[in-house]
């Protein structure tokens, strides 16, 4: 039987009831997972909302083992960039559905930055955060989701930059990775409450809140004159946030969406990945 024909067949099936033929189905999907997206370009039609809903099901329990079993590997990547994005592209994925793989990331975050490129040419820090986040014409490219702040989905960096909406780390996240492929240093500050993000510039530190159209603020200012100002609030603007303490975050965001939403699985899946990070600090 051809391929094409047999992949159809198995989504005939998908709901059946029959145990047996549940178990067969989950053996099958799982293993065509790799290039099952790349399979259903070949059928004749799209899957349904319920053949989605059910392939979803059978992918589940291979997708959260490969998860955690290659959950820590971002950490043995040669340079904080590059552990980030690893970090970050595998959560994503995650959440993102079984469509997605984390290599996809890397690709969706080049063409931005070729976006970038072909538009303003080579930015630097300040100017590649007003591409991002300052309005222009009326419109902006990513902004701070203030109407469903505590959503699991943004921490999930495919659906930022499909809807351009974020929380204050994931879009310090993306003002940091797109950064780094224009050459810039961009780092995170582990500012409570409020993710920022953190730069130099002309000899000054500046803190970049990326939730709140890109403003710049000399981090001397901000260690004053904040009303939590105090000296571990300026050892925290004065030390770039590092990756476990950015991913960390990320997971307890993640934590506090799915208690908000009783979402239990995830929950426990997300608590799983932040134990591990913390065992191997």
């Amino acid at each position: 039987m051809p391929a094409s024909a047999q992949l159809d067949h198995l989504i005939t099936l998908l709901d059946d009831e029959s145990p047996v033929v549940q178990e067969a189905l989950q053996r099958e999907f799982t293993s065509m997972r790799r290039d099952l997206p790349e399979r259903l370009k070949h059928l004749d039609r799209q899957l349904t909302l319920d053949e989605e809903r059910h392939v979803g099901r059978l992918l589940e329990p291979a997708r959260k083992a490969e998860l955690e079993e290659t959950w820590m590997r971002w950490r043995w990547l040669d340079n904080t960039h590059a552990q980030l994005e690893e970090g970050l592209a595998q959560i994503s994925a995650y959440l993102n559905g079984w469509r997605t793989q984390p290599g996809d990331l890397a690709q969706r975050l080049d063409a931005l930055a070729e976006e970038a490129f072909r538009e303003c040419g080579r930015m630097d820090a300040r100017e590649l955060s007003e591409w991002l986040f300052a309005m222009k014409d009326g419109t902006v490219r990513f902004r701070g989701n203030s109407k469903d702040y505590y959503s699991a989905r943004n921490s999930n960096l495919f659906w930022v930059l499909e809807t351009g909406l974020g929380n204050p780390i994931s879009l310090c996240c993306l003002y940091r990775l797109l950064g780094q492929r224009f050459g810039l240093d961009i780092q995170g500050c582990n500012f409570p409450g409020h993710f920022l993000a953190r730069v130099e510039m002309l000899g000054r530190s500046w803190l970049v809140d990326c939730f709140n159209r890109g403003r710049f603020m000399l981090a001397g200012d901000v260690a004053k004159h904040h009303p939590a100002a105090n000296p571990a609030i300026e050892d925290v603007i004065r030390q770039p946030a590092s990756v476990d303490q950015t991913l960390l975050r990320i997971l307890r965001n993640l934590d506090e969406a799915c208690e908000r939403t009783d979402n239990l699985p995830l929950r426990q899946t997300m608590r799983r990945l932040a134990v591990k990070l913390m065992e191997e600090q």
